[in-house]
C-alpha cells in the first residue's frame, strides 16, 4: 500500500510541474521580452496584460496567412486588441523576417522553436494553419478558429471579449 502512495504521490509531482510551467521570449519586432506562464489544470495563459489577446499560428508555406493578415489588420484598426503571431516554421531570425517582410506582418511575431512549442502546447496542439485562439481578459480561452476566418466572425467574437 505505501508503495501505491509513492508512486501516486509522485505521479501527481510530475503532473504538477508539466502542468504550470512559464517561459520569457523576445518577438522579432519588439525589443520587450514577454513572460508567460500557463497553467494546464485551469487552461490559463498570462502574461501580465489585463486585456483580451488572441495568438495567431502560421506557417511559411500557409496559403491563406496573407489574406488572414490583411482581416487581422483591419479588426485592429476597428477594435483595439492584440494579436500575438507565431511562426511555427522559422530556422532562425532571418528567416522569420523575410517572410514576415514578404507577409507584411507588422503584429508582435514570435518565431523561435521553444516559443512555438509552449504555445502550440498552452492551446492543446496546432493541427492546420492559420490558426485563431482568442483568450479573455483573464487569459482563458474563449474561442479557436481553424483556416482562413471570416471578418465578421471574428469580429463578433471580439465585441464579446471587449
Amino acid at each position: 500500500m505505501a508503495k501505491l502512495a509513492r508512486k501516486a504521490f509522485i505521479l501527481a509531482l510530475v503532473l504538477f510541474f508539466s502542468a504550470c510551467f512559464e517561459n520569457n521570449f523576445k518577438a522579432l519586432n519588439s525589443n520587450k521580452i514577454y513572460e508567460f506562464s500557463f497553467d494546464g489544470f485551469e487552461k490559463k495563459l498570462d502574461f501580465k496584460q489585463e486585456k483580451p489577446f488572441a495568438l495567431v499560428f502560421f506557417t511559411k508555406d500557409c496559403g491563406v496567412c496573407k489574406e488572414q493578415i490583411a482581416i487581422l489588420k483591419e479588426l485592429r484598426k476597428l477594435h483595439e486588441f492584440d494579436f500575438l503571431t507565431i511562426l511555427g516554421d522559422a530556422k532562425d531570425e532571418k528567416d522569420a523576417l523575410v517572410w514576415a517582410d514578404e507577409k507584411e506582418l507588422d503584429f508582435t511575431l514570435f518565431y523561435e522553436r521553444k516559443a512555438s512549442e509552449f504555445f502550440s502546447k498552452a492551446v492543446g496542439g496546432i493541427y492546420g494553419v492559420p490558426v485563431i485562439v482568442l483568450y479573455d481578459k483573464e487569459g482563458f480561452k474563449t474561442k479557436e478558429f481553424i483556416g482562413l476566418t471570416p471578418q465578421n466572425l471574428l469580429a463578433k467574437e471580439l465585441i464579446k471579449l471587449l
